[in-house]
Formats: structure tokens, C-alpha cells, sequence
């Protein structure tokens, strides 16, 4: 099983589930995502329709000394302002791909959203260090941009390209100090989470400290940069609503962080044999009267090269008369599943292997190979229960 990880300058959508060697039609995993304006290195990047929202905003903030003098410049200014974010934007998310791709883990997206932007990944058996490391790419590549930017800016004449490299400065030099910051979901707190996986060898309980990180964090801008000027009876403009903002979206990821480390952690803790029910195995040209009498056992259908292909259901099985079973083929009472549902794992271990592939495929059945034989199978149904116990 892989994991597939998210690293975003002010938001990340954390840890998820990848089942083994199986990916969605292209259109299909597109879909929802925005405008695909490139593809860098192989690597698709998109343009969520979210971001021409804070785009509109950044340009309305930079155009508004401008409005009464000087308008359509003010405007332009302020646009330029915002692909100027853009661009930092996907430096930084293109900083975290680069060195994913060094270690050798497929990255599956870049997404320029509302809140910056997040790479997607196949994460796979990484160590801490890696994962570390990846995440600390993208505040190290804004803060070199950043310094580049202001040993330019003496050279720099003309009233719009000053502006315009000040912004560079500016920008770059925030998403740096920002993102290193040590709470999730920033980048910083993946390197948090990835320090305590290290000391700890638990990456479920890094993902909790990481979290309560983070909340504290989302919790003290607020204080500071809110509630500070209010009791201070200083005026509030936008910038104080925005950080009301940030606030929410850091507390949102935080507690995403928080409550996935211990799933996760809940998770590890059920086996697969405990919810697997055995099972056996017969060849796809076996007719139902050839079938073994199971009681509160399962039958799984194999191929020729004794790979399940398919599930008998008992209700249909039972549905077969009597006199017509000799005759009836096994094909005619089986279910034929998505070369998905086959789950390549030792019973003994934790059930994650079997939760990722039911997720991933949206099927309620899966069966379980071990050392190239059929041994039980899994229902979510039972999975649900043993999660909610």
C-alpha cells in the first residue's frame, strides 16, 4: 500500500489512502480540480477555480491607492500582483515535487488554489528524513527566491517593476517564514511530525503533535493579530478580517491532522485476520455441485492462473435447485469484481492494506491473497464494525 501525501504553503490536505497499482482514468481524476494550465516534468498543474478568488482580492487590495489618480494602472498593478503569487506559488509547490521525484516518489499533481496550493504525491515505504526533507523544499525555495529578489531590487528602475520586484521580496520572504512554521497542516509541522516519527517511530502520533501544534499555532495569530488590536481599541480593517481567515483554515487542518493520526492509529491496532472470514478457492470451470459445502465460509472464484476473479454470493448459490446444480456452472451464481479487490496481504497484519483497497475502489467485497493463495475475504461491513467498536 502507498500513502499519497499533500504539501501545501498555508494549507495541506494531509495523508491519504492509495490502493496497490491502480489509478483513476485521467479525465476522471481532473475532474473537480480546475483548468489544467501546464504539465512540468510529466506533472500536471492546475489552476483551481478558488484561486481567481484570491486573486480578484489581491488585486483589489493593490489597485485601491491607485483607484482615484490612476485606475487602470492600479488595476494591472494589482493583477500582476497576483501572478506574481502565483508564480511563487508554484515555485514553492514545484520546490516540494522536485525533491519528491529525487527520492523517487511519483508526484501526481500540482493545484494553485485559494490558499496557495498543495502537491500530491505517492509517499510509498519513505523513512522520516525524506519526508523531512520534501517538506522543507518549498519554504527553502521561496527564501532563496526571496533573496534573489532583493539583491535585484537596487537594479531596478521604473515605478510598476519596482512594485512588482518589492512583491517578489514580499511574498516570497512571508510564504517562507509561514510555511516553516511548526504546525500542521504547514510545512513546517510536516517536518514537526516527521521529528517526532524519527524519535518516536510512530508517524500516527507525530501526525497528533503536529496537530496540537498547529491548533496552538492558529490559535496565538488570532490572539496577536485580532484580538491584540481589538483590546487595544486600534481600528480593524480587511487585514485583521483575512487573518480571522488563515486562523480558521489553520485550526481546519490542525485538527484534519489530529483526528487522522489517531484513525490511523486506531486503525493499526485491528488486524485483518480479526475482521477476514475464511474462504476457499474454486476454479472458474467448477460447477455449483462441485462446490464444497462451506458453512460460515466463503467462496472465491479463481482464474487459471489461480488469481481471484470473482465472489459467490450464498444467496445466489442457494437460489440453484437441487437437480439443476450439476449442470449449473459456477459463473452463472458468481459475482465478477474489479481486479482491485484482490488484497495482497498477511492476515496477521493491520487492517490497512484492506481499508485502502475497499476505499479506493468503492466495493464491499475484497479477497485476501497470501504467498499466492486465497484465504479469506473482507466485507466492509465488517470492517465498519470492528472501526466502530
Amino acid at each position: 500500500m502507498r500513502a499519497r501525501a499533500s504539501f501545501g504553503f498555508t494549507y495541506c490536505q494531509g495523508m491519504t489512502t492509495a490502493a496497490r497499482g491502480h489509478h483513476a482514468p485521467e479525465g476522471e481524476q481532473e475532474r473537480g480540480l480546475g483548468v489544467r494550465i501546464a504539465r512540468v516534468a510529466g506533472i500536471p498543474v492546475y489552476l483551481a477555480p478558488s484561486w481567481f478568488l484570491i486573486a480578484a482580492v489581491i488585486t483589489a487590495i493593490v489597485a485601491a491607492p491607485l483607484l482615484s489618480t490612476r485606475p487602470l494602472v492600479g488595476i494591472g498593478v494589482g493583477f500582476a500582483q497576483a501572478l506574481v503569487l502565483l508564480v511563487c506559488v508554484l515555485v514553492h509547490e514545484a520546490a516540494h515535487a522536485a525533491t519528491a521525484r529525487g527520492f523517487g516518489m511519483p508526484v501526481v499533481r500540482i493545484v494553485a488554489n485559494l490558499w496557495g496550493g498543495h502537491t500530491s504525491m505517492e509517499a510509498g515505504h519513505t523513512t522520516p528524513g525524506r519526508m523531512a526533507l520534501v517538506a522543507a523544499a518549498g519554504p527553502a525555495s521561496n527564501a532563496v527566491f526571496a533573496a534573489l529578489a532583493w539583491l535585484a531590487l537596487p537594479s531596478v528602475t521604473g515605478d510598476v517593476s519596482s512594485r512588482l520586484v518589492e512583491g517578489l521580496v514580499i511574498i516570497n520572504g512571508s510564504l517562507a517564514v509561514l510555511n516553516i512554521l511548526p504546525g500542521m497542516p504547514l510545512d513546517g509541522g510536516q517536518v514537526l511530525e516527521c521529528l517526532v516519527w524519527k524519535v518516536t517511530g510512530d508517524r500516527n502520533k507525530g501526525s497528533v503533535v503536529a496537530g496540537w501544534s498547529g491548533r496552538v499555532l492558529a490559535v496565538g495569530v488570532v490572539l496577536w493579530f485580532f484580538v491584540r488590536p481589538l483590546v487595544m481599541t486600534q481600528d480593524l480593517g480587511f487585514g485583521q478580517i483575512w487573518v480571522l481567515f488563515i486562523g480558521s483554515i489553520l485550526w481546519a487542518g490542525a485538527t484534519e491532522s489530529i483526528r487522522r493520526g489517531k484513525a490511523l492509529a486506531t486503525i493499526g491496532r485491528i488486524t485483518l485476520r480479526s475482521v477476514m472470514r475464511a474462504a476457499v478457492a474454486v476454479p472458474d470451470t467448477a460447477r455449483v455441485g462441485d462446490l464444497p459445502a462451506t458453512p460460515g465460509g466463503e467462496l472465491v472464484v479463481v482464474d487459471g492462473h489461480g488469481r481471484p476473479s470473482a465472489y459467490v454470493d450464498s444467496a445466489h448459490l442457494s437460489s440453484v435447485p437441487p437437480d439443476a446444480r450439476p449442470h449449473t456452472p459456477v459463473s452463472a451464481v458468481a459475482s465478477q469484481q474489479d481486479p482491485g479487490w484482490v488484497i495482497d496481504a498477511d492476515p496477521a497484519g493491520d487492517v490497512m492494506p484492506a481499508l485502502a483497497a475497499l476505499q479506493e475502489f468503492g466495493i464491499t467485497v475484497g479477497a485476501v491473497v497470501h504467498q499466492g493463495r486465497v484465504v479469506g475475504v473482507v466485507h466492509a461491513a465488517d470492517v465498519g464494525r470492528a472501526l466502530n467498536a
